[in-house]
C-alpha cells in the first residue's frame, strides 16, 4: 500500500512553494492500482521539479513523486532509438553509448525526460535539431487508469497535445526516442560585439554554420555589449576534467548589479576565443556549481524567456532592456539564441525567430520589470515560454498561444485529470 505524505515543494528557481499530499509508487502496477481504487482528484505528475515556475507545483492536491521510473530499458546502436522511463535524465542518456548523444540538451542534463516532453524543451542547436518533441517516436501516457501509445501515426491528437503539453494529458509512463551519432568535444570559437545590432546580424548569418550557437549579452554594461560562442563536434581530446563545487545554503541574496558588473567585466575580458572542451562544458556550464541558485538566498531567482520575430529583434531587446533599467530590475544572466524549426507540439515554444533569456534576483523590481515585459512581448505578436512563465495573465497567453482551443479540446475529448497551479493561473484548467 502506498503511504501518503504532505510535502512542502518548490521549483528550481524556488521562487514559489506549494503543500502537496504526495505519494511515490514502486512501480507502474503500484501507480495504476492506487490511480483505479482511490479518487486521485486534480492531481499531477513530478518528475526532479526543475521548471523555473509552477508548471511543477499542484497545490493542496495530489502529487505522484516518480522518482522509481528512471529506468534506461533498451537501447538500438544501429538505429539510435532508445526507450526508457519518463524519469530517466538527460545526465543518463549519456551512458548508453559512447559514441551517442541526446539529440536535444537543455540548460541542465538533470532534467527528465518526461519534463522535457511536457515542456518541448529546446537547446543551442535549433537549426539543425528543432526541439525534443521532433526526436521522440513514441509516448506510452498513463490516462484514466489505462496505459494508451500515441505517436504521429497513433493517437496523434494525444501525442502533439503531450509534447508542450505541461504535464496536463496524463502520466509519460515511457517513450522512445532517437539519439544523435557524435562526439563528445566540440571546438568552440567566441567573439565579442560592441552593439546588439551586429550581433543581431552575424547570428542570423551564420546559425547554419554551426552545430550549436548562444550569445550572453552584458546588459549592465552603459553600452549592452556580447559574446557570440559558435561551436561544432570534433575528434575526442584528453582535458582536463572541470572542477565542480557546490553553493551552501545562504541566507540572503548574493546577486546584485555592482558585483554582477565586475563579473561581466572578467567574464568578457578573459574568454578565450578559441578552445575545446567537453560538450556538456560548452552547453551546461552551470552543472558544475551544484545548487548554484542558492547563490540568490531565500527568495530564489526569476526568469524571463521570450521568443519574438528576428525582423523586430533589435527593437524589442531594447524596448525589454529600457523596461529593466526604468524598473531598476538587476539581469544577472542574459543569454540570446537563433531559432529556425518550430516544434510540433500544439503549446510548443519554438518557432523562427530570436529567445532571449533574462535571470533575475525574485523581488519586486523584477517583478514590476517583467509584467512589463510581457506586455511588450504580447503587443510584439511573440511567446513567453510556459516553463518559465510567473506572470502571464490569461488574456496574454490567448493571444501568444494560437493553438491553445484545439489543446484544450484533447483535454476535454480525453478526459484528462491532470492539474498544476500553472493551469489554473492561465485558465487552460479550471
Amino acid at each position: 500500500m502506498i503511504r501518503s505524505k504532505k510535502r512542502v515543494l518548490t521549483n528550481f528557481g524556488r521562487n514559489c512553494a506549494a503543500q502537496s499530499v504526495c505519494i511515490r509508487p514502486d512501480n507502474e502496477k503500484e501507480l495504476v492500482t492506487y490511480l483505479q481504487q482511490k479518487d486521485p482528484g486534480q492531481f499531477l505528475a513530478r518528475g526532479s521539479g526543475l521548471s523555473y515556475n509552477d508548471s511543477c507545483l499542484n497545490k493542496d492536491n495530489l502529487m505522484i513523486d516518480m522518482s522509481r521510473f528512471n529506468h534506461l530499458l533498451s537501447f538500438d546502436s544501429s538505429s539510435g532509438i532508445a526507450i526508457c522511463q519518463g524519469k530517466t535524465t538527460f545526465k543518463d542518456l549519456f551512458s548508453l553509448h559512447p559514441d551517442f548523444i541526446p539529440p536535444i540538451i537543455p540548460g541542465t542534463i538533470h532534467a527528465t525526460l518526461a519534463g522535457g516532453i511536457a515542456h518541448d524543451v529546446h537547446g543551442k542547436n535549433n537549426a539543425h535539431a528543432g526541439s525534443l518533441g521532433q526526436h521522440i517516436l513514441w509516448i506510452d501516457l498513463l490516462l484514466n487508469g489505462r496505459t494508451i501509445r500515441c505517436s504521429r501515426e497513433e493517437n496523434s491528437d494525444l501525442f502533439y497535445a503531450t509534447i508542450a503539453g505541461l504535464g496536463l494529458t496524463g502520466i509519460i509512463l515511457r517513450l522512445a526516442l532517437r539519439l544523435k551519432k557524435a562526439t563528445r568535444f566540440v571546438q568552440v570559437e567566441t567573439t565579442s560585439f560592441q552593439n546588439i545590432q551586429s550581433l543581431l546580424t552575424n547570428m542570423a548569418s551564420h546559425e547554419l554554420n554551426h552545430d550549436y550557437q548562444v550569445a550572453w549579452l552584458d546588459l549592465l554594461n552603459p553600452e549592452p555589449r556580447a559574446l557570440l560562442s559558435v561551436a561544432n563536434h570534433c575528434a575526442p581530446a584528453k582535458l582536463n576534467k572541470p572542477k565542480h563545487f557546490t553553493v551552501p545554503r545562504i541566507p540572503f541574496n548574493l546577486i546584485h548589479a555592482w558585483n554582477m558588473r565586475l563579473f561581466n567585466t572578467l567574464f568578457f575580458t578573459h574568454s578565450k576565443k578559441s578552445r575545446k572542451v567537453e560538450l556538456q562544458q560548452f552547453n551546461n556550464p552551470l552543472d558544475k556549481v551544484n545548487n548554484w541558485s542558492r547563490l540568490y538566498g531565500r527568495k530564489g531567482l526569476v526568469q524571463f524567456q521570450a521568443l519574438f520575430d528576428k525582423d523586430n529583434a533589435l527593437l524589442i531587446i531594447e524596448q525589454l532592456i529600457n523596461s529593466i533599467k526604468i524598473n531598476q530590475a538587476t539581469p544577472a544572466l542574459a543569454v540570446l539564441k537563433l531559432f529556425i524549426r518550430p516544434g510540433e507540439g500544439l503549446l510548443s515554444f519554438c518557432k523562427p525567430g530570436f529567445t532571449f533569456a533574462i535571470d533575475f534576483p525574485n523581488n519586486q523590481h523584477t517583478h514590476t520589470a517583467i509584467l512589463a515585459m510581457n506586455q511588450i512581448i504580447t503587443k510584439a505578436g511573440g511567446r513567453v515560454y510556459l516553463a518559465k512563465d510567473l506572470f502571464l495573465t490569461p488574456e496574454q497567453f490567448l493571444i501568444m498561444y494560437e493553438k491553445q482551443d484545439e489543446f484544450r479540446t484533447v483535454l476535454t475529448h480525453y478526459e484528462c485529470s491532470m492539474h498544476s497551479d500553472l493551469a489554473r493561473r492561465l485558465r487552460i484548467k479550471q
